[in-house]
């Protein structure tokens, strides 16, 4: 499960201002592969979206499976 507060404490210890998730596909099968916050899942969003509120840093980049290019960028 994810710790909200070890996230918590890196962003503290390391002047964090943007975080990316790994491996999301693993907790939402559904979303392998995709490149477009957009096509992410509902729940996965929901996820992503509380991540950001409880740690308040952004979440720019989420990996969506093992592949360099399985990934979401929401930086631009």
């Amino acid at each position: 499960p994810f710790s909200y507060e070890l996230a918590r404490r890196a962003v503290m210890l390391n002047g964090a201002t943007q975080l990316a998730i790994t491996k999301i596909d693993v907790s939402f099968p559904e979303c392998k592969g995709l490149r477009s916050y957009g096509e992410l899942s509902r729940e996965a969003k929901k996820f992503v979206e509380k991540v950001e509120k409880e740690i308040k840093v952004p979440v720019t980049l989420v990996g969506t499976g093992p592949d360099a290019w399985e990934i979401v960028d929401r930086r631009a």
